[in-house]
């Protein structure tokens, strides 16, 4: 299956989050209220996804005004956001004509750094990233939602997929991860010595 068909059917069912009526507090408000929190954690979501800081930052706005619309109240709005920033950066990398093409994957290196981001992040953290950006989208994806503080449950929920897939694709990352620093640190080492 491509990543167009993954990315479709790891649609969450926004049925079950999103409620249409005109009590509690309206989408602007909502989207006014969580703004200033959840702008810069939605934006490091899709970069752990592998979106580029430009591609990030559209669509975690996108999401934003999509909150926005009239008569919208959500039940879930952190794992709503989430779910709709990451299918508008999904959009972003299929053209119209393309499809049925699968998504691209995202470049290893760390494109997306600001000059700001970039002296906040520590030569680990940098490796970390790296290597997270070199996981199959499944494992990228439930490691996204579990960095964001979304329980295995929430992710399970989100991504469509049961608790025990996210759980399953949780351990793969953190191994392949661990053994990539591992091989990583013998690399350095080795330099070293010679």
């Amino acid at each position: 299956m491509g990543a167009v068909e993954d990315a479709l059917s790891t649609e969450i069912d926004l049925v079950d989050h999103v409620e249409i009526s005109s009590a509690p507090l309206p989408g602007i408000e909502l989207a006014e209220a969580l703004h200033h929190e959840q702008y810069p954690a939605l934006v490091r979501f899709l970069l752990l996804h592998g979106a580029s800081w430009a591609e990030a930052q559209d669509a975690a706005q996108d999401a934003f005004t999509q909150m926005c619309a009239p008569g919208l109240s959500l039940t879930h709005p952190r794992a709503w956001l989430r779910t709709v920033a990451w299918r508008s950066w999904v959009s972003q990398q299929v053209k119209p004509e393309d499809a049925c093409a699968d998504m691209p994957e995202p470049e290893t290196t760390l494109r997306w750094q600001t000059p700001a981001h970039a002296a906040e992040l520590g030569e680990e953290e940098r490796r970390v990233i790296s290597l997270l950006l070199q996981l199959p989208a499944k494992q990228r994806a439930a490691m996204a939602w579990h960095l964001d503080g979304f329980t295995t449950e929430e992710s399970a929920r989100a991504m469509g997929t049961t608790r025990a897939a996210v759980r399953q694709n949780l351990a793969r990352a953190r191994a392949a991860l661990k053994e990539g620093l591992r091989l990583e640190g013998r690399y350095h080492e080795e330099r070293r010595a010679t």
